[in-house]
Protein backbone atom coordinates (compact mmCIF):
# COMPACT_ATOMS: atom_id res chain seq x y z
CA UNK A 1 0.00 0.00 0.00
CA UNK A 2 1.65 3.26 -1.11
CA UNK A 3 1.14 5.68 2.23
CA UNK A 4 -0.80 8.78 1.27
CA UNK A 5 0.67 10.96 3.52
CA UNK A 6 4.04 11.71 0.52
CA UNK A 7 7.53 11.54 0.66
CA UNK A 8 10.11 13.84 2.78
CA UNK A 9 11.79 16.66 0.32
CA UNK A 10 14.92 15.20 0.69
CA UNK A 11 17.51 13.72 2.93
CA UNK A 12 18.31 15.89 4.87
CA UNK A 13 14.35 16.35 6.02
CA UNK A 14 14.56 12.58 7.06
CA UNK A 15 17.36 12.76 9.64
CA UNK A 16 15.86 15.69 10.75
CA UNK A 17 12.64 13.79 11.82
CA UNK A 18 13.75 10.50 12.71
CA UNK A 19 16.37 12.56 14.94
CA UNK A 20 13.48 14.41 16.78
CA UNK A 21 11.92 11.69 17.51
CA UNK A 22 14.42 9.78 18.66
CA UNK A 23 15.45 13.02 20.96
CA UNK A 24 12.91 14.15 23.23
CA UNK A 25 12.45 13.49 27.37
CA UNK A 26 13.15 9.97 26.72
CA UNK A 27 16.93 11.59 26.57
CA UNK A 28 16.67 14.74 29.01
CA UNK A 29 13.97 13.54 31.73
CA UNK A 30 13.92 9.74 30.96
CA UNK A 31 17.59 9.01 30.82
CA UNK A 32 18.88 10.88 33.58
CA UNK A 33 16.76 9.46 36.00
CA UNK A 34 16.97 6.28 35.20
CA UNK A 35 20.53 6.96 35.32
CA UNK A 36 19.92 7.78 39.21
CA UNK A 37 17.51 5.15 40.05
CA UNK A 38 20.03 2.10 38.41
CA UNK A 39 23.26 3.09 39.77
CA UNK A 40 24.56 5.77 37.49
CA UNK A 41 27.76 4.64 35.31
CA UNK A 42 26.34 1.16 35.70
CA UNK A 43 23.44 2.12 33.81
CA UNK A 44 25.25 4.60 31.15
CA UNK A 45 27.36 1.93 30.11
CA UNK A 46 24.70 -0.95 29.96
CA UNK A 47 23.10 1.91 27.94
CA UNK A 48 25.79 2.38 25.82
CA UNK A 49 26.26 -1.32 24.95
CA UNK A 50 22.92 -2.07 23.96
CA UNK A 51 22.49 1.28 21.59
CA UNK A 52 25.22 -0.21 19.54
CA UNK A 53 25.18 -3.73 19.39
CA UNK A 54 20.78 -3.77 19.58
CA UNK A 55 19.14 -0.47 19.37
CA UNK A 56 21.10 0.17 16.51
CA UNK A 57 20.53 -3.13 13.85
CA UNK A 58 16.59 -3.05 14.93
CA UNK A 59 16.64 0.86 14.49
CA UNK A 60 18.11 0.07 10.50
CA UNK A 61 15.82 -3.11 10.49
CA UNK A 62 12.26 -0.73 11.48
CA UNK A 63 13.26 1.77 9.20
CA UNK A 64 14.53 -0.89 6.40
CA UNK A 65 10.39 -2.50 6.63
CA UNK A 66 9.23 1.15 6.16
CA UNK A 67 11.50 2.35 3.13
CA UNK A 68 10.82 -1.46 1.44
CA UNK A 69 7.11 -1.95 2.28
CA UNK A 70 6.20 2.11 1.61
CA UNK A 71 2.92 2.14 3.63
CA UNK A 72 1.76 2.67 7.29
CA UNK A 73 3.63 0.59 9.89
CA UNK A 74 0.40 -1.91 9.31
CA UNK A 75 0.43 -2.02 5.58
CA UNK A 76 3.70 -2.19 5.16
CA UNK A 77 4.15 -5.00 6.86
CA UNK A 78 1.52 -6.63 5.30
CA UNK A 79 3.16 -5.63 2.23
CA UNK A 80 6.50 -6.99 3.21
CA UNK A 81 4.41 -10.49 4.20
CA UNK A 82 2.09 -10.94 1.03
CA UNK A 83 5.92 -10.28 -1.42
CA UNK A 84 7.86 -13.04 0.69
CA UNK A 85 5.06 -15.21 1.33
CA UNK A 86 5.08 -15.06 5.23
CA UNK A 87 2.01 -15.56 7.46
CA UNK A 88 -0.35 -11.72 7.39
CA UNK A 89 -0.25 -12.69 11.33
CA UNK A 90 3.35 -10.80 11.60
CA UNK A 91 1.39 -7.63 11.05
CA UNK A 92 0.96 -8.06 14.57
CA UNK A 93 4.08 -6.41 15.16
CA UNK A 94 2.80 -3.40 13.47
CA UNK A 95 -0.39 -3.11 15.45
CA UNK A 96 1.96 -3.77 19.42
CA UNK A 97 3.91 -0.99 18.30
CA UNK A 98 0.73 1.40 17.70
CA UNK A 99 -0.31 0.36 20.96
CA UNK A 100 3.07 0.99 22.22
CA UNK A 101 3.32 4.50 20.51
CA UNK A 102 -0.49 5.10 22.11
CA UNK A 103 0.60 4.13 25.52
CA UNK A 104 3.43 6.30 25.67
CA UNK A 105 1.66 9.22 24.13
CA UNK A 106 -0.48 9.03 26.65
CA UNK A 107 2.31 9.61 30.08
CA UNK A 108 4.14 11.33 27.82
CA UNK A 109 1.41 14.34 27.48
CA UNK A 110 1.15 14.21 30.88
CA UNK A 111 5.08 15.23 31.51
CA UNK A 112 4.89 17.54 28.83
CA UNK A 113 2.38 19.29 30.38
CA UNK A 114 4.28 19.45 33.84
CA UNK A 115 7.24 20.67 31.89
CA UNK A 116 5.17 23.63 30.58
CA UNK A 117 3.81 24.76 33.68
CA UNK A 118 7.06 24.42 35.17
CA UNK A 119 8.27 26.62 32.68
CA UNK A 120 6.10 29.42 33.77
CA UNK A 121 6.67 29.00 37.69
CA UNK A 122 10.66 28.82 37.00
CA UNK A 123 9.98 32.17 35.74
CA UNK A 124 8.71 33.47 39.07
CA UNK A 125 11.24 32.21 40.49
CA UNK A 126 12.11 29.14 43.41
CA UNK A 127 13.61 31.18 46.06
CA UNK A 128 12.07 31.07 49.25
CA UNK A 129 9.32 28.23 48.16
CA UNK A 130 9.99 24.56 49.37
CA UNK A 131 10.36 22.44 45.63
CA UNK A 132 8.75 19.22 47.53
CA UNK A 133 5.55 21.37 48.61
CA UNK A 134 5.66 22.87 45.08
CA UNK A 135 5.76 19.32 43.38
CA UNK A 136 3.35 18.46 45.80
CA UNK A 137 1.05 20.97 45.13
CA UNK A 138 1.17 20.76 40.83
CA UNK A 139 0.81 17.18 40.96
CA UNK A 140 -2.03 16.88 43.42
CA UNK A 141 -4.73 18.76 40.79
CA UNK A 142 -6.27 16.48 38.52
CA UNK A 143 -7.79 19.21 36.34
CA UNK A 144 -4.83 21.46 36.54
CA UNK A 145 -2.86 19.06 35.30
CA UNK A 146 -5.36 17.95 32.46
CA UNK A 147 -5.48 21.60 31.30
CA UNK A 148 -1.93 21.63 31.03
CA UNK A 149 -1.32 18.17 28.94
CA UNK A 150 -4.44 19.14 26.94
CA UNK A 151 -3.11 21.55 25.60
CA UNK A 152 0.76 20.27 24.61
CA UNK A 153 -1.54 17.01 22.98
CA UNK A 154 -3.91 19.40 20.93
CA UNK A 155 -1.01 21.62 19.72
CA UNK A 156 0.75 18.37 18.82
CA UNK A 157 -1.98 16.90 16.91
CA UNK A 158 -2.20 20.06 15.08
CA UNK A 159 0.77 19.92 13.76
CA UNK A 160 0.94 16.09 12.43
CA UNK A 161 -2.56 17.07 10.84
CA UNK A 162 -0.75 19.10 8.58
CA UNK A 163 1.32 16.35 7.22
CA UNK A 164 4.57 15.86 6.07
CA UNK A 165 6.18 18.77 4.55
CA UNK A 166 3.83 21.46 6.43
CA UNK A 167 3.68 19.66 9.91
CA UNK A 168 6.36 17.62 10.39
CA UNK A 169 9.24 19.14 8.43
CA UNK A 170 8.80 22.18 8.86
CA UNK A 171 8.52 21.68 12.92
CA UNK A 172 11.78 19.85 12.65
CA UNK A 173 13.82 22.66 10.90
CA UNK A 174 12.91 24.61 13.82
CA UNK A 175 13.10 22.68 17.05
CA UNK A 176 15.88 20.46 16.39
CA UNK A 177 18.76 22.89 15.91
CA UNK A 178 17.18 25.14 18.84
CA UNK A 179 17.24 22.11 20.79
CA UNK A 180 21.00 21.43 19.91
CA UNK A 181 22.07 24.71 21.25
CA UNK A 182 20.13 24.44 24.37
CA UNK A 183 20.99 21.06 25.51
CA UNK A 184 25.45 22.99 24.83
CA UNK A 185 24.40 26.00 26.62
CA UNK A 186 23.13 23.68 29.69
CA UNK A 187 25.89 21.55 29.65
CA UNK A 188 28.45 24.56 29.21
CA UNK A 189 26.71 26.10 32.67
CA UNK A 190 26.88 22.63 34.31
CA UNK A 191 30.52 22.44 33.66
CA UNK A 192 31.06 26.23 34.94
CA UNK A 193 28.86 26.42 37.71
CA UNK A 194 28.45 23.17 39.45
CA UNK A 195 30.61 19.97 40.20
CA UNK A 196 31.52 18.00 36.79
CA UNK A 197 34.01 15.44 38.31
CA UNK A 198 31.75 14.47 40.77
CA UNK A 199 29.43 13.68 37.57
CA UNK A 200 31.52 11.99 35.17
CA UNK A 201 32.74 9.63 38.09
CA UNK A 202 28.98 9.14 38.77
CA UNK A 203 28.11 8.23 34.95
CA UNK A 204 31.32 6.50 33.75
CA UNK A 205 32.11 5.05 36.51
CA UNK A 206 31.42 0.35 36.56
CA UNK A 207 29.43 0.07 39.64
CA UNK A 208 28.92 -4.13 39.25
CA UNK A 209 28.32 -4.69 42.99
CA UNK A 210 24.48 -2.54 41.73
CA UNK A 211 23.97 -5.49 38.89
CA UNK A 212 20.73 -6.85 38.66
CA UNK A 213 18.56 -7.53 35.66
CA UNK A 214 16.06 -5.10 36.46
CA UNK A 215 19.07 -2.84 35.58
CA UNK A 216 20.28 -4.44 32.54
CA UNK A 217 16.13 -4.52 31.11
CA UNK A 218 16.16 -0.56 32.22
CA UNK A 219 19.44 0.03 30.01
CA UNK A 220 17.81 -1.98 27.09
CA UNK A 221 13.92 -0.36 27.51
CA UNK A 222 15.80 3.22 27.50
CA UNK A 223 17.86 2.51 24.59
CA UNK A 224 14.67 1.11 22.56
CA UNK A 225 12.85 4.07 24.20
CA UNK A 226 15.06 6.55 23.64
CA UNK A 227 15.88 5.57 19.73
CA UNK A 228 11.49 5.28 18.84
CA UNK A 229 12.24 1.99 18.13
CA UNK A 230 9.01 -0.74 18.56
CA UNK A 231 6.58 2.62 17.90
CA UNK A 232 6.01 2.35 14.56
CA UNK A 233 7.14 5.68 14.19
CA UNK A 234 10.40 4.12 12.07
CA UNK A 235 8.44 2.42 9.94
CA UNK A 236 6.10 5.43 9.09
CA UNK A 237 8.96 7.49 8.89
CA UNK A 238 10.90 4.93 6.50
CA UNK A 239 8.05 4.97 3.76
CA UNK A 240 8.56 8.70 3.50
CA UNK A 241 12.41 8.45 2.71
CA UNK A 242 13.64 9.12 -0.81
CA UNK A 243 14.72 6.06 -3.14
CA UNK A 244 18.34 7.31 -3.36
CA UNK A 245 18.97 7.90 1.09
CA UNK A 246 20.70 4.89 2.25
CA UNK A 247 19.41 3.16 5.32
CA UNK A 248 21.90 2.74 6.99
CA UNK A 249 23.77 5.91 7.05
CA UNK A 250 21.03 7.46 7.98
CA UNK A 251 20.60 5.55 10.92
CA UNK A 252 24.00 5.76 12.18
CA UNK A 253 23.55 9.84 12.20
CA UNK A 254 20.16 9.47 13.96
CA UNK A 255 21.71 6.78 16.40
CA UNK A 256 24.95 8.65 17.40
CA UNK A 257 22.85 12.35 17.39
CA UNK A 258 20.22 10.77 19.77
CA UNK A 259 22.80 8.94 22.41
CA UNK A 260 24.65 11.77 22.55
CA UNK A 261 22.42 14.06 23.26
CA UNK A 262 20.84 11.55 26.37
CA UNK A 263 24.76 11.73 27.53
CA UNK A 264 24.96 15.65 27.34
CA UNK A 265 21.48 15.56 29.21
CA UNK A 266 23.09 14.28 32.26
CA UNK A 267 26.30 16.61 32.21
CA UNK A 268 23.84 19.10 31.92
CA UNK A 269 21.94 18.10 35.04
CA UNK A 270 24.26 15.62 37.57
CA UNK A 271 26.78 18.66 37.68
CA UNK A 272 24.43 20.88 39.35
CA UNK A 273 22.95 17.42 41.89
CA UNK A 274 26.30 17.19 43.55
CA UNK A 275 26.99 20.51 43.37
CA UNK A 276 24.21 21.46 45.41
CA UNK A 277 24.20 18.55 47.22
CA UNK A 278 21.17 16.74 45.89
CA UNK A 279 19.71 13.36 45.44
CA UNK A 280 21.07 11.60 41.96
CA UNK A 281 18.16 8.89 42.49
CA UNK A 282 15.15 10.99 42.41
CA UNK A 283 13.43 9.01 40.05
CA UNK A 284 10.70 10.77 37.91
CA UNK A 285 10.39 13.63 40.00
CA UNK A 286 14.54 14.94 39.28
CA UNK A 287 14.10 17.11 36.99
CA UNK A 288 10.94 18.88 39.15
CA UNK A 289 12.18 18.64 42.78
CA UNK A 290 15.88 18.48 42.23
CA UNK A 291 16.21 20.76 39.74
CA UNK A 292 14.37 23.28 41.52
CA UNK A 293 16.28 22.82 44.37
CA UNK A 294 19.63 23.83 42.21
CA UNK A 295 17.52 26.34 40.59
CA UNK A 296 16.53 28.19 43.97
CA UNK A 297 20.08 27.84 45.04
CA UNK A 298 21.27 30.58 42.26
CA UNK A 299 19.00 32.93 43.33
CA UNK A 300 17.98 35.65 40.70
CA UNK A 301 20.27 33.66 38.23
CA UNK A 302 17.98 30.49 38.78
CA UNK A 303 15.29 33.04 37.17
CA UNK A 304 17.04 32.74 33.91
CA UNK A 305 18.37 29.39 33.82
CA UNK A 306 15.31 27.50 35.24
CA UNK A 307 12.78 28.27 32.61
CA UNK A 308 15.72 27.85 29.97
CA UNK A 309 16.11 24.68 31.06
CA UNK A 310 11.99 23.61 31.33
CA UNK A 311 11.73 25.31 27.90
CA UNK A 312 14.62 22.96 26.64
CA UNK A 313 12.21 20.15 28.28
CA UNK A 314 9.35 21.53 26.28
CA UNK A 315 10.91 21.36 23.10
CA UNK A 316 12.30 18.17 23.09
CA UNK A 317 9.02 16.50 23.95
CA UNK A 318 7.38 18.57 21.22
CA UNK A 319 9.86 17.23 18.64
CA UNK A 320 8.89 14.20 19.96
CA UNK A 321 5.46 14.07 20.60
CA UNK A 322 4.59 14.90 16.99
CA UNK A 323 6.58 11.83 16.08
CA UNK A 324 5.02 9.27 18.37
CA UNK A 325 1.62 10.20 16.97
CA UNK A 326 2.43 10.08 13.48
CA UNK A 327 2.22 5.92 13.06
CA UNK A 328 -0.97 6.03 14.49
CA UNK A 329 -2.52 9.16 12.52
CA UNK A 330 -0.86 7.71 9.11
CA UNK A 331 -2.65 4.00 10.08
CA UNK A 332 -5.99 5.81 10.86
CA UNK A 333 -6.07 7.73 7.50
CA UNK A 334 -4.93 4.99 5.05
CA UNK A 335 -7.23 2.35 6.78
CA UNK A 336 -10.18 4.37 6.81
CA UNK A 337 -9.58 6.89 4.17
CA UNK A 338 -9.86 9.82 6.61
CA UNK A 339 -8.23 13.40 5.88
CA UNK A 340 -4.90 13.70 7.98
CA UNK A 341 -6.18 16.43 10.57
CA UNK A 342 -9.34 14.46 10.88
CA UNK A 343 -6.91 10.99 11.93
CA UNK A 344 -4.70 12.78 13.67
CA UNK A 345 -7.70 14.75 15.83
CA UNK A 346 -8.83 10.62 16.57
CA UNK A 347 -5.81 9.66 18.06
CA UNK A 348 -5.88 13.15 19.76
CA UNK A 349 -9.23 12.03 21.53
CA UNK A 350 -7.81 8.17 22.25
CA UNK A 351 -4.62 9.70 24.05
CA UNK A 352 -6.28 12.26 26.21
CA UNK A 353 -8.41 9.05 27.75
CA UNK A 354 -5.50 7.63 28.41
CA UNK A 355 -3.80 11.00 29.62
CA UNK A 356 -6.13 10.83 32.23
CA UNK A 357 -5.36 7.35 33.34
CA UNK A 358 -1.37 9.07 33.37
CA UNK A 359 -2.61 11.59 35.70
CA UNK A 360 -5.03 10.09 37.93
CA UNK A 361 -1.48 7.93 38.83
CA UNK A 362 -0.40 11.64 40.49
CA UNK A 363 -2.94 12.17 42.90
CA UNK A 364 -6.74 10.25 42.58
CA UNK A 365 -5.36 7.07 41.85
CA UNK A 366 -1.35 7.61 43.18
CA UNK A 367 -2.05 4.59 45.45
CA UNK A 368 -3.67 2.12 43.05
CA UNK A 369 -0.96 0.01 43.12
CA UNK A 370 -0.97 -2.23 39.89
CA UNK A 371 0.93 -5.71 41.14
CA UNK A 372 4.68 -4.37 41.76
CA UNK A 373 4.10 -1.10 40.16
CA UNK A 374 3.11 1.54 41.86
CA UNK A 375 0.22 3.42 40.22
CA UNK A 376 -1.05 3.87 37.04
CA UNK A 377 1.46 6.16 35.74
CA UNK A 378 4.10 4.04 36.58
CA UNK A 379 2.01 0.99 35.24
CA UNK A 380 1.87 2.75 31.65
CA UNK A 381 5.23 3.81 31.68
CA UNK A 382 6.06 -0.03 32.09
CA UNK A 383 4.05 -1.49 30.14
CA UNK A 384 5.15 0.56 26.64
CA UNK A 385 8.78 1.34 27.86
CA UNK A 386 9.85 -2.14 29.11
CA UNK A 387 7.46 -4.69 28.23
CA UNK A 388 6.02 -3.97 24.97
CA UNK A 389 8.76 -2.22 23.05
CA UNK A 390 11.66 -5.35 23.82
CA UNK A 391 8.44 -7.88 22.72
CA UNK A 392 8.06 -5.51 19.38
CA UNK A 393 12.22 -5.55 18.83
CA UNK A 394 11.77 -9.03 18.88
CA UNK A 395 9.24 -9.13 15.87
CA UNK A 396 11.04 -6.79 14.29
CA UNK A 397 14.09 -8.51 14.24
CA UNK A 398 12.82 -12.36 13.32
CA UNK A 399 10.36 -10.89 10.43
CA UNK A 400 13.19 -9.44 9.14
CA UNK A 401 16.04 -11.57 9.72
CA UNK A 402 14.09 -14.95 8.91
CA UNK A 403 11.30 -13.82 6.37
CA UNK A 404 12.98 -10.89 4.36
CA UNK A 405 16.01 -12.20 3.50
CA UNK A 406 15.27 -12.49 -0.12
CA UNK A 407 14.25 -8.53 -0.16
CA UNK A 408 17.55 -7.37 2.00
CA UNK A 409 20.11 -5.79 -0.71
CA UNK A 410 23.09 -3.81 -0.71
CA UNK A 411 21.23 -0.79 -2.53
CA UNK A 412 18.04 -0.94 -0.31
CA UNK A 413 19.82 -1.04 2.94
CA UNK A 414 22.90 1.12 2.22
CA UNK A 415 25.49 -1.19 3.10
CA UNK A 416 27.62 -2.42 0.02
CA UNK A 417 29.95 -4.85 2.05
CA UNK A 418 28.94 -7.94 1.66
CA UNK A 419 30.08 -9.13 5.28
CA UNK A 420 28.34 -6.46 7.37
CA UNK A 421 25.78 -6.98 5.59
CA UNK A 422 25.74 -10.27 6.54
CA UNK A 423 26.83 -9.73 9.86
CA UNK A 424 23.81 -7.21 10.45
CA UNK A 425 21.58 -10.60 9.29
CA UNK A 426 22.64 -12.88 11.78
CA UNK A 427 22.53 -10.28 14.30
CA UNK A 428 18.63 -9.63 13.37
CA UNK A 429 18.31 -13.82 13.33
CA UNK A 430 19.94 -14.87 16.28
CA UNK A 431 21.88 -12.74 18.82
CA UNK A 432 19.19 -9.81 18.97
CA UNK A 433 15.89 -12.12 19.53
CA UNK A 434 17.42 -14.28 21.69
CA UNK A 435 19.27 -11.95 24.09
CA UNK A 436 15.79 -9.59 23.96
CA UNK A 437 14.00 -12.28 24.88
CA UNK A 438 16.16 -13.20 27.86
CA UNK A 439 16.38 -9.72 28.93
CA UNK A 440 13.02 -9.38 28.94
CA UNK A 441 12.19 -12.73 30.94
CA UNK A 442 15.00 -11.81 33.53
CA UNK A 443 13.38 -8.02 33.88
CA UNK A 444 10.24 -9.31 34.54
CA UNK A 445 10.64 -11.80 36.88
CA UNK A 446 12.93 -9.17 38.53
CA UNK A 447 10.59 -5.78 38.59
CA UNK A 448 7.05 -7.23 38.59
CA UNK A 449 7.96 -10.41 41.48
CA UNK A 450 10.93 -9.56 42.37
CA UNK A 451 12.59 -12.83 41.56
CA UNK A 452 16.26 -12.64 40.68
CA UNK A 453 16.54 -15.62 38.76
CA UNK A 454 20.21 -15.20 37.96
CA UNK A 455 20.61 -16.07 41.78
CA UNK A 456 19.14 -19.25 40.41
CA UNK A 457 20.90 -19.95 37.25
CA UNK A 458 24.82 -19.35 38.82
CA UNK A 459 23.98 -21.44 41.66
Amino acid sequence: MQSKSGQWNNNLAFLLAATGSAVGLGNIWGFPYKAGENGGGLFVLLYIFFVIVLGLPVFMAEVFIGKVGKGNPVGAVEALAKKTKSSRNWNLVAYSGILASLIIAGYYAVIAGLVINYGFIAAAGFVGTDPGVVYAQEISSFWEMTFWFSIFLIGSGIVVGFGIEKGIESAMRILLPLLFVLVILMVGYGAVRGDMPAALDYLFSWKADQFNPGTVQAAVGQAFFSLSIGMGTLMAFGSYMPKSQQVSKSSVIVVTADTGVALFAGLAIFPLVFFFALDPTAGTELVFKTMTTAFAEMGLFGQFIGPLFYFLLAVAAFSSMISILEPSVVFVSEKFNFSRFKSSMCIVVICFFLSLISVAGFNVLKDASIGALDNPFEAMKYLADDFLLLLVGTGISLFVGHRLQNVITAEATGISNTFLLKLWVIVLKYISPISLMIIWVLGNAQVLFGVNLLDYILI
